[in-house]
């Protein structure tokens, strides 16, 4: 952008860029700290907590979060990979075993909360080691080929994340209670008349 545009255009493109950056870190930010405010902290370790509490315990989330964001920040620029690389090899971690949730838990009314969370935890599980045994370092140390021959593997890791998130979801639905009717009425069924015995 320093050479292609001129010095007004460069200073719009350069303030576009960090309100849309702050923006989207805002975005997650806040929403990390409400989801572990509300549905973790709230619900497993203080459930008759107050509202200035709660938003004590949001707000200590946040710092953390950003303490935490500038040390991930300084380790990046330790490693050979670029940013886009990295990114996208973390979110190939989780958009795998998302996806598969989603899929089941809208078209299947069988599908247990159980269930999604054994296959959320198998999906990004089997995508962390198939990222440990991508890396040349690890693969070197145990004398074997890595797993992938392209550079930038990480959609093969979320093709591989789903596959196991889903069939982990259908083996536990089969083996876990079904959920009652009332969390199952806007399920989008496959079949007119389907069976969730």
């Amino acid at each position: 952008m320093a050479a292609l545009l001129p010095t007004g255009f460069r200073g719009i493109f350069l303030a576009a860029f960090v309100a849309a950056l702050m923006s989207s870190m805002d975005s997650y930010l806040n929403s990390a700290a409400t989801v572990f405010s509300n549905d973790f902290y709230k619900r497993f370790f203080s459930p008759t907590i107050d509202e200035r509490e709660l938003l004590l315990v949001g707000r200590s989330t946040t710092i953390v979060l950003v303490i935490w964001a500038i040390l991930f920040a300084f380790l990046l620029t330790y490693l050979k990979e670029g940013v886009y690389a990295i990114f996208q090899t973390m979110m190939a971690f989780f958009q795998g075993p998302a996806l598969a949730i989603l899929m089941t838990g809208l078209l299947w009314r069988r599908a247990t909360a159980t269930a999604a969370f054994v296959g959320f935890l198998a999906g990004v599980t089997i995508a962390i080691v198939l990222f440990v045994f991508s890396q040349s370092t690890v693969c070197e140390l145990l004398g074997i080929a890595p797993l992938f021959q392209i550079s930038e593997p990480f959609l093969y890791f979320s093709v591989w994340a789903f596959l196991v998130a889903l069939v982990s979801i259908v083996v536990v639905s089969w083996c876990t209670p079904k959920e009652p009717e009332e969390k199952t009425a806007l399920v989008v069924s496959l079949l007119k008349k389907e069976r969730v015995d």
